[in-house]
């Protein structure tokens, strides 16, 4: 006799057959339908859910297919005695932006024992510092110079990384009921942003290499922004980068409409996708009638690690002190250790290492994959951007890696319902498991194409 199991698919979202199918996955992985036990018969199940047979039928191939149950002839489906979920001890972390752990360890070993042969550094370093110590300034101005950014030491104020660059500029710079405007599919720290600081923030639709210019120019005159929140270099979900026609038209609409643009360059390029700041250009047009329009925001977490926490802007000269006045107004200062730690990364030659040559590497076996499976995608830095084809839906796909323990993201993190996935190939401990989920990611697609299609 089959189990009374009645399952609740509101739960569930897509069509019925895959909402069914859902149901039965779940149920055997929280040992709802244990092993050996028999699914309800499929006219039962169908009267119950108020689904036509057809579709009950389609779930239970699905889920055989899937190596859940299995069907004797006569007897009905059983949830397999053999089965079990598989659960990673380890998860491999392909939704988290972050660098390939590689010689970071040691460098940051190395720069701690430095700093701890130095007595007298710190004794200096343990006392209260509300500015920056000026020689860490030049350290970072003169590497920041060696990157091709246009700066002085006094253009630059240290935060605990970019998010707190990102609530400070607001904080100091607008207040509640002015508008924000950002890309519509963007980083979600800065909605988050506004929205505790009572600001009215509104999306600009993307295109391929930047803003839509009309839908901006159109936002711009309706709600006469105070600020644009942007990411040119690597934009964040879309791997987009901005033109040079877009970036010499966003500095026009700036200074005509009278807005500051926030910059945030803290996704990672590899050293050939990488372009010189919207702050250079915005530099070189700069004069008595035409202010600097654009607050530059960056950090070492995309660069060397998340823990760092070491963030800094570079900021126009009459805007400093409002800003100052926000950060204070969080920490009395931005620790002088951290700031020292990073500095010492910054001017030695292991703060990258080899690992531009791995995720070079890794980013092409991305773009290979992409291309084997024929999808639209989109690769820089350490994430790639892919639009799944119908009838393929990108939660399934989250949901079926997950439980294999891979993490991906769904497009819809990011506001954008389109189907895309975003992978960050930065998350794998080493090369044999990013070989290994890559595969597996693949694999779960083909897999759910191939049932989607072939499940009638």
């Amino acid at each position: 006799m089959g189990t009374m199991w009645n399952p609740d698919l509101d739960a569930y979202t897509g069509p019925k057959y895959l909402r069914l199918f859902e149901a039965i996955e779940a149920a055997i992985n929280r040992g709802e339908l244990e092993s050996g036990v028999k699914l309800p018969p499929q006219r039962r199940l169908a009267d119950n859910v108020g689904f036509t047979i057809g579709t009950v039928t389609r779930a239970y191939a699905l889920a055989e297919q899937k190596g859940l149950v299995e069907a004797r002839v006569g007897a009905g489906t059983y949830v397999k005695p053999q089965f079990k979920p598989q659960r990673s001890q380890q998860q491999a972390n392909f939704a988290t932006c972050q660098q390939p752990l590689t010689n970071q360890i040691s460098a940051l070993s190395d720069a701690l024992s430095q700093l701890a042969k130095d007595p007298h550094k710190l004794s200096v370093l343990l006392g209260y510092h509300p500015n920056p110590l000026p020689e860490q300034q030049f350290a970072f101005h003169q590497w920041l110079s060696t990157r091709g950014i246009i700066q002085s030491s006094e253009d630059l104020l240290f935060t605990h990384g970019a998010q707190q660059g990102i609530y400070v500029t607001l904080n100091g710079l607008l207040k509640p009921g002015d508008t924000l405007l950002h890309e519509a599919n963007c980083y979600p720290g800065i909605k988050l942003a506004a929205q505790q600081l009572g600001l009215n923030s509104l999306g600009v639709p993307l295109t391929h290499d930047g803003l839509d210019l009309d839908a901006l120019t159109q936002l711009v005159l309706e709600h006469k922004p105070k600020m644009l929140y942007l990411t040119l270099n690597n934009q964040n979900p879309t791997c987009i980068q901005y033109s040079d026609a877009q970036r010499e038209t966003l500095l026009d609409l700036a200074q005509q409409h009278d807005f500051y643009i926030i910059e945030d360059d803290v996704n990672y390029c590899l050293p050939e996708e990488w372009k010189a700041p919207l702050w250079n250009l915005a530099l070189s047009r700069k004069s008595k009638d035409s202010p600097l329009r654009v607050i530059y925001l960056s950090s070492l977490s995309k660069l060397f690690s998340g823990g760092l926490r070491q963030g800094f802007l570079l900021l126009p000269e009459p805007l400093r002190p409002q800003i100052k006045r926000a950060l204070h107004s969080q920490c009395w200062m931005i620790s002088p250790l951290n700031i020292e730690l990073a500095t010492r990364l910054i001017s030695s030659k292991s703060l990258m290492g080899d690992r531009e040559n791995l995720i070079a590497h890794r980013q092409k076996m991305g773009i290979e994959m992409s291309e084997r499976l024929g999808l639209k995608h989109r690769w820089r830095g350490l994430t790639g951007w892919l639009q799944l084809k119908s009838p393929v839906k990108a939660h399934h796909v989250v949901t079926s890696l997950a439980s294999s323990g891979i993490l991906i993201r769904n497009g819809d993190d990011f506001d954008n319902h389109d189907n895309y996935i975003r992978l960050s190939i930065g998350g794998a401990s080493s090369s044999a498991e990013f070989e290994a989920s890559l595969l597996e990611i693949e694999s779960c697609i083909v897999n759910l194409t191939q049932n989607a299609y072939s499940v009638m």
